[in-house]
């Protein structure tokens, strides 16, 4: 598993690299390039960060080009969220994903946004917790970014429901969302009306195809 890396982390990975690949070296190999105390610093942050491997102290190997990019994508959001400690919900199109036991995706490996409302009075807790965790947030508004990210909606609060052991919204709310946005979630909403017996807006043409799938 990799993380992002600054410009200085990257441009000694990529020198590492390029002067080694696979092949295993020793801090005496590149100590011309940095100080002591800052190639130090540099090497223990590409090594938590999974671009080095250490083969035993004091050796290291570089990590694949491919392996590390792949690593950048890998599935970590939920399980951060976990962690935090923090009071929140999933919301808008993620509670739609959960209430429709994921029938319905929105998200993709490239693009993959988490919509979580947090108490107004904790938003700054969860900055701070999302720094520390490498994790991309907003604040209301996605931007654009590649892979996972979290929005964070802030409320003044908050009422959980449990499903499939994940905390989200109402389904009440969640079907409010999805009348609002009908032309996204019109399947989400013929899913609601067979799975749940709740009324929707959803087509009678949608509402077969949803029977055949359930």
């Amino acid at each position: 598993m990799t993380d992002t890396l600054t410009k200085q982390e990257f441009s000694l990975y990529s020198l590492l690299y390029l002067k080694f690949k696979k092949n295993e070296f020793d801090l005496n190999s590149i100590r011309w390039y940095f100080s002591k105390q800052m190639l130090k610093k540099l090497i223990f942050k590409l090594n938590e960060a999974g671009w080095l491997k250490t083969i035993k102290k004091g050796i290291y190997k570089c990590v694949e080009p491919e392996e590390g990019i792949k690593g950048l994508f890998r599935q970590k959001t939920e399980n951060v969220l976990q962690k935090a400690e923090l009071k929140y919900c999933f919301t808008k199109a993620s509670a739609a994903e959960i209430w429709s036991n994921e029938t319905y995706i929105q998200r993709s490996w490239e693009y993959s946004p988490f919509f979580v409302k947090v108490l107004k009075k904790d938003l700054k807790k969860w900055e701070n917790f999302l720094d520390s965790e490498g994790i991309n947030f907003f604040i209301d508004k996605p931007a654009n970014v590649v892979g996972e990210f979290i929005v964070l909606k802030p409320v003044s609060s908050i009422q959980i429901s449990l499903h499939n052991g994940k905390p989200v919204e109402s389904l009440k709310e969640t079907i409010k969302f999805c009348e609002q946005n009908k032309d996204s979630f019109e399947y989400v909403l013929a899913y609601f009306s067979r799975k749940y017996g709740k009324k929707t807006s959803a087509s009678e043409e949608m509402l077969n195809k949803v029977s055949e799938a359930i």
